[in-house]
This record gives structure tokens, sequence and C-alpha cells, in this order.
């Protein structure tokens, strides 16, 4: 039950923290390097499973290595600043002010000062519509204000379709699916399938801050649903009866099919939906952004659940063909509801992204709101190239 505690507790406030302390520049890649580290434990943990496999009790050993990383995580914890947002909102300005000066370091002392000033505008605001009504309170502006309640659905919406892409049966099941397909080591492929999931999180990483949300979930969310798509034809030519036993040794050219599509797959998934789902943290204004944040988590956690308990009943009920097709049109869904509405707000202050929602989903006014910071961007280039020139 702790174990269950603490990784929940972490997948909420690890997101949340970071989205709070990160300057906005760098809030989608710092949000990344949080998502590396999930894929990187994920290929450590297959490596050592795959190392332990033929070890007497080598499963006690896996059990507890899991406690290296969490007493790395609570050593490292002490050297974390709080969230100057939070502090301001409990009323440490001056504990706020040393933390926004560590955040942005190259700033002048006006610049940090303003910086301060803009948190400080929003947190009296986020203090006052709270009042005195505690959780509560909080719970009905979440779900009450037309605002938050968008952001609410584009968040939580877009971490619920993270889970019904499919991926994470590919993680539980993985060892299973590439036995079904008749590969004599399925732990070592699915090493390999965690080790692509390491290497495009990298590659998300440079990417996220670069050309921002919106597209890269569009580029890589219609690819996911094709290679899905593919996978379900290569189960089509793989005899496997109704418990999923395979009926032949000799499967040739479908297999290979089969591994390569969902190679693929993860790195769309990995560049895309896999990473950016949690920083839609980054949505919710200051007075609700710990429960919206809680609700994704719940979300992500409810819709695994039902992923991970039905996956090897639908592909008994539906074949592995139709498993794979259902999750392909999933995903296609899902890229339509992205274009309609999922806002882009990359390099946006979190004070600056909550009046998006108050324009709809804020699709069109996110995309006005970009072009207008592009053109800024543009002028006070021109404009420090010209003293450069003088």
């Amino acid at each position: 039950m702790a174990v269950f505690i603490g990784v929940g507790s972490a997948a909420m406030i690890i997101p949340l923290y970071i989205t709070e302390v990160s300057p906005a520049k760098y809030r989608g890649r710092m949000i990344g390097l949080d998502n590396m580290a999930i894929t990187g434990g994920q290929l450590v943990a297959y490596g050592v499973g795959a190392g332990l496999a033929e070890v007497s009790h080598g499963w006690r050993y896996m059990v507890g290595l899991g406690a290296v990383p969490a007493l790395i995580l609570a050593i490292c914890l002490y050297f974390c600043p709080e969230s100057p947002r939070q502090l301001m909102y409990h009323g440490k300005s001056e504990e706020a002010a040393r933390v926004v000066a560590k955040i942005f370091p190259n700033g002048t002392d006006l610049q940090v000062q303003q910086k301060i000033q803009h948190m400080a505008l929003h947190v009296e605001e986020s203090k006052a519509l709270n009042g005195e009504g505690g959780f509560w309170k909080q719970l009905k502006q979440l779900y009450a204000v037309p605002s938050n309640l968008r952001a609410l659905v584009a968040a939580c919406g877009l971490m619920g379709m993270q889970q019904f892409t499919g991926y994470n049966t590919l993680m539980y099941y993985s060892s299973t699916l590439f036995g079904i397909i008749g590969f004599q080591n399925p732990i070592a492929v699915g090493t390999i399938i965690a080790g692509t999931g390491f290497g495009c999180t990298f590659v998300y990483f440079l990417m996220i801050d670069r050309f921002g949300r919106r597209l890269i979930l569009l580029s890589t969310m219609w690819g996911m649903a094709v290679f899905l798509a593919v996978a379900a034809i290569g189960f089509h030519w793989i005899p496997v009866s109704h418990n999923l036993a395979l009926e032949t040794n000799d499967i040739g050219w479908p297999a290979y099919l089969l591994l390569a599509s969902m190679i693929i797959f993860v790195v769309f998934y990995s560049l895309g939906i896999g990473n950016l789902a949690w920083v839609s943290s980054e949505f919710f204004p200051t007075e609700i952004r710990a429960l919206g944040t809680m609700m994704m988590t719940c979300t992500c956690w409810g819709a695994n659940i039902v992923v991970a308990s039905t996956f090897l009943t639908q592909m008994e009920n539906t074949t592995p063909s139709g498993a794979f097709g259902f999750y392909a049109v999933l995903c296609f869904i899902g890229w339509i509801a992205v274009y309609f509405w999922y806002p882009e707000v990359r390099g946006m202050t979190l004070e600056d992204i909550r009046e998006v929602f108050n324009h709809g989903f804020g699709v069109k006014y996110a995309r006005g709101v970009q072009k207008e910071m592009a053109r800024q961007q543009k002028s006070q280039v021109e404009s420090q190239s010209g003293l450069d020139g003088a």
C-alpha cells in the first residue's frame, strides 16, 4: 500500500511542481526530463528483469532494488526549493522572491521584480477566488466555472487518450504479446520496446519547446493510428487460437511486420502524447492547479486500470487484430479531439494561460497569442541587431 501511495503521489506532484518552478520558455522541456527519467527507469527495469529472470528468487532482488531510486528521490528532495507561487499563496513573499531569483539567475533585478509582481497579482486573485471554502469550494470552482471546466476537459481528455492508445499494454504484456507471435526471447524484445521509448523521449525533450505542444500532437497521433492498424493487419496473418496460443511455428514476415509496427508506434507515442499529456497541468490556474492535476492523475490511473484489466480478454473475444484495430480507431478519434479542443500555450506564463480558456477551448485565441509573441520576439531581435550595428 505504501508503494501505491508513493507512486501515485509522485505521479501527481512531480509534474505539478515542475510546472510551477520552470520558466515558461523551458516548461515543456523540464517536464520532459521527468518522463525521460520514467522511461529510463523502465528500460533499466527491463534489463534487470532480463538479467535476473534465471536467478533463483530473482523476483526478490527485483522488488528490493525498487527501494534504491525511492531513496535517491528522498535525498534529492532536501535540495528542491518550494514553488514560489505556493510560497506567495501562504504569505511567504520574501522566500518566494529568493526562489524566483534562483529560477531566473540571468535576469536583471528589474526583470525579477516584475516577474514577482506578476505572480503576486495572480496569486492574490486566486486567494480571493478561493476564500475560506477549502477543498469543496475548489472542487466547485473546477467544475462550475466554465473556463476551468474546459481546461479540465482538455487536460483529462488528453490524459485519458494517452492511456487508451494501448501503449501500456506493450509495457505490461510485452512478454505475452511477443511470445504469442513466436519470439523465443520475449523479454529481450520487450527491452527493445522500452529502449525505443527512452530514446524518443530524449528527442521529445529537444522538440517540445521549439515546435510546441499542439503541432507535435497533430504530427504524431496519426502515426500511432496507422501503425496500430498495421499491427492489426499483421496479427490477421498469424494463426492464434481463442486462448491466444500460437498454432504454428512457421510465422515468417508477419512477426517481423508486427515487431516493426510496434516499435514505430512507440516512436510516435514517445515523441508525442506519451510525454505531452503530463504537460497539461499548465492549463489550470493557481487556485485549482493541485486539484486539476489530481484529476489528471486519477484519469491516468483509472484509464490504465480499464485498459490493463480488459486487454487480454479483449484479444480473446475480438482476436488480436480486433483489439489493435480498436485502439487504432481511438487514436484517430484522439487526433480529431486535439485538432478542435487542444490549444497551443508554448512560451506563455501560467498566469497568461488562464485567459486562454475564457475563449472557449482557446484554440483560435491561443493561435493569435502565439503569432503576437512571435512578432514581438522578432521585433526584439531586429531592435537588438540595430543596436549592435550602431
